[in-house]
């Protein structure tokens, strides 16, 4: 009988996808249930997500009704991406009644909590300066909870006579969406220094004491009034200066070996001319797994405990995510271009289906000799496309 795996996340199809292929019978639980996800999935259930200072999240009530009602006879392991980034809590719930194939609730609750900070200084990592802005207590890891309101590098004065030079974000908060500038009145949990530069993110597998590189990624955004840092995407095949590379994989190594991290995890900092200033850590699976050839051996042998020789990447890899401008409803009959992926899935009997405004359309992904050229030719099919729903 195939073996079964449960995939959670907001967008589950890039992890379903390679899960097949694997031979695994895969079950899912995302944001969209989308006509590319219920082709691999044996089934495919559309969770409730509601809007919240983190962004868009989990329905948690919604979430243990479908879950529940899964059978758990046959599942080999429970597989997760952003879905649990502002419910860590909801991810125990899960590990108590199936294996969680990744890094355990606990580093999830670590990672999105205001200790994390406290941590990347006691390893000497380099990262924005941060405040805390609401005093609500936060899970303990070690330290006190003085050593979490010592991380502060700065000071109330400070932030609000320069409030321009500082981001409002919260613990949790994923996809970018939760991310305000402060001088635009900005309320999140902390408060942490603008540094201009190119955002970037290594994508590394890990056993539990070990960091293996998969690669460097620059990530891009899709900006609005309200969400000035949404998330948009990300270009695979990005050459760093050595120095630059040794700095990155050096914080991945610190950080694997402090959290015992395993399976696939993604880092994300900032490049400002020569200097690394780390951002945060992401201890699941991550929007970028899908840049590369299939990762997901990789990352069940990280959880296993070892370590497998990756498969060879060549091509550079870009992926945007078009989001719609205002509402629009897409005919039943729309022909698709061939690297549109995360494509709307149109109920039974519909003529179409409604897409709200800033709401994802779909995904498109290309392949190119270079970076640059991938990111070029990703944003040229993605207004292509764009035109057609006008």
């Amino acid at each position: 009988m195939c073996k079964k795996l449960i995939i959670a996340a907001a967008s589950a199809r890039g992890f379903a996808q390679a899960a097949a292929t694997c031979g695994y019978s895969v079950i899912t639980l995302d944001a969209f249930a989308d006509a590319d996800t219920r082709l691999v999935a044996v089934q495919s259930f559309k969770i409730k997500m509601h809007e919240s200072a983190q962004g868009f999240i989990v329905d948690e009530v919604d979430f243990k009704r479908v879950f529940s009602s899964i059978s758990l006879d046959e599942v080999e392991g429970f597989l997760f991406g952003s879905l649990f980034d502002a419910a860590p809590d909801l991810l125990a719930w899960v590990a108590a009644q199936v294996r969680v194939l990744g890094n355990p609730p606990e580093v999830m609750r670590f990672t999105k909590s205001f200790e994390f900070f406290g941590l990347l200084d006691e390893l000497s990592i380099r990262h924005p300066e941060v405040m805390l802005i609401e005093k609500t207590p936060q899970p303990s890891f070690s330290r006190t909870r003085e050593s979490i309101l010592n991380v502060s590098m700065g000071r109330d004065d400070e932030v609000n006579s320069a409030n321009e030079n500082w981001l409002s974000k919260h613990l949790g908060g994923s996809g970018g969406t939760h991310i305000q500038c402060a001088s635009q009145g900005g309320s999140g949990d902390y408060s942490q220094r603008k540094i201009a530069g190119v955002p970037l993110s290594m994508l590394f597998v890990a056993d539990g004491a070990t960091a293996q590189l998969i690669g460097f990624n620059r990530q891009f955004t899709a900006p609005t009034t309200k969400m000035p840092y949404r998330f948009a995407g990300a270009v695979s095949g990005v050459a760093l200066q050595p120095n630059i590379h040794a700095v990155f994989e050096h914080a991945a190594q610190q950080l694997t070996s402090a959290l015992h991290l395993r399976g696939i995890n993604s880092l994300d900092a900032i490049l400002n001319d020569e200097t690394l200033y780390i951002l945060e850590l992401n201890p699941r699976l991550s929007a970028t797994f899908q840049l590369y050839p299939n990762l997901m051996h990789a990352h069940l042998q990280g959880c296993a405990g070892n370590l497998s020789a990756l498969s060879e990447h060549k091509n550079a890899c870009a992926h945007l995510v078009l989001y719609a401008e205002n509402a629009v409803e897409i005919p039943a009959d729309f022909v698709w271009p061939m690297d549109a992926m995360d494509i709307p899935s149109i109920e039974a009997n519909a003529s179409s289906v409604k897409i709200a405004q800033d709401a994802p359309i779909c995904t498109v992904r290309v392949e190119a000799e270079t970076a640059d050229l991938a990111h070029k030719l990703v944003i040229e099919n993605a207004s292509q496309l764009k035109e057609r729903f006008m």
